[in-house]
């Protein structure tokens, strides 16, 4: 990874230090090598112009191209005074973050939103209808007792990428919600206002964790009192009606034995209604 550029904005709650690299394989794997070799020591956030070997959740790939995606990660240091149940819900937190960034940095109503079909999907993606729009990947640690629990929130969203809606490949992007006149100038604006955003929540999930975000998560959430099933890479594990999500972030679904509550799995929704 080679940096072109690297500066501060000290305006922020949460002071950033900003990189932009041209090429990259991952900003997640390149902050989270950081981390085991010892070498964060401030908040940071890493735009990709362009990244080849991205990672989404499930081993998943998104790589990006020039003008066409946002891919960006921040590495964030929570206390050493907090446990690693303290941040459950982080990945639905950063998601809801990231939505209403979007939302206000285009200036979009609510209500326009809610009829573009935008939307947050558990645990991780941001939809539009029912394609993806972006998704979250978060991963780190804490060395030991001593240090920061360092979280490494990685962020991809499809800025002028061609839409495609087919049976294997459903992807939305930013052109259909707001017309984006140069990519590249919306690509670092867009990454900021994020940036600036997700500082000023991660303070907010550093005192209370999710529990304040959670209706609000519920209120954006694509699939309330949908029919879905959970799956894991060999088999269904549950079906129900879904109702959202409880103040641990996880999946509440409604089923005739009773309120099941899913920390992990694929979601999709069912085929029979």
């Amino acid at each position: 990874m080679s940096v072109i550029s690297s500066y501060n904005i000290m305006y922020m709650t949460t002071p950033w230090r900003f990189e932009v690299v041209q090429t990259t394989g991952s900003t997640n794997t390149d902050l989270m090598n950081r981390w085991h070799r010892h070498d964060l020591s401030e908040p940071s956030s890493v735009l990709a112009i362009s990244q080849t070997s991205g990672r989404g959740r499930r081993g998943n790939i998104w790589v990006s191209k020039a003008n066409q995606s946002l891919t960006f990660s921040l590495a964030y240091p929570f206390s050493n005074a907090l446990s690693m149940m303290h941040l459950q819900g982080l990945t639905l937190a950063c998601g809801l973050c990231v939505l209403k960034s979007v939302v206000n940095y285009f200036q979009i109503s609510e209500l326009d939103a809610k009829k573009y079909g935008l939307g947050l999907k558990w645990p991780n993606d941001i939809l539009l209808g029912h394609r993806k729009l972006g998704g979250i990947l978060v991963e780190g640690g804490q060395k030991s007792l001593m240090d920061p629990i360092w979280m490494v929130i990685g962020i991809g969203l499809n800025v002028s990428i061609p839409s495609i809606n087919t049976e294997h490949r459903e992807i939305a992007n930013l052109l259909e919600i707001s017309p984006i006149n140069d990519p590249a100038i919306t690509i670092e604006a867009l990454w900021q206002r994020i940036s600036y955003d997700m500082g000023n929540m991660l303070e907010v999930f550093e005192k209370e964790s999710f529990t304040p975000f959670q209706k609000e998560w519920n209120h954006w959430h694509s699939w309330q009192h949908r029919q879905v099933d959970i799956s894991t890479s060999l088999q269904k594990v549950q079906s129900g009606k879904c109702l959202g999500v409880n103040s641990n972030g996880y999946l509440l679904i409604d089923q005739p034995e009773g309120l099941q509550e899913i920390t992990n799995g694929e979601l999709t929704l069912s085929k029979v209604m």
